[in-house]
């Protein structure tokens, strides 16, 4: 197991469950108006989620890093689940799950053809 990489993965995956429930509403936002950008931020939240665990663990077998694949795109549907249950200001968005799993299926495609 590659011990900077698991820690690396674990402050990841709190950053994604922190941004993903915490209100931004008092927060002053910069407005850039680029179509799909929250969609762009999912995507790279999951491929770097299921790049890093693959690496923390050191999965090279192709079974071990579906396992890795599926449990990202759960945790991103159960995320979605949770935002639309525990808070107030957001809500479930299919199309947000959509780009977590895009994210985190071309993570494993990332690894697996530059064979890192």
């Amino acid at each position: 197991m590659e011990r900077k990489f698991l820690i690396i993965a674990i402050f990841w995956t709190a950053v994604i469950t922190w941004l993903s429930l915490v209100s931004f509403e008092k927060v002053p936002s910069v407005s850039i108006s680029i179509p799909g950008k929250d969609k762009v931020v999912h995507f790279f939240f999951y491929f770097f989620f299921v790049f890093l665990w693959t690496k923390a663990l050191d999965l090279r077998e192709r079974k071990q890093q579906m396992i890795v694949l599926f449990i990202a795109i759960i945790y991103g549907i159960i995320i979605e689940v949770f935002q639309d249950v525990f808070t107030s200001t957001r809500t479930a968005d299919f199309l947000d799950v959509v780009a977590n799993s895009i994210g985190a299926i071309s993570g494993l495609v990332f690894l697996r053809v530059k064979k890192i």
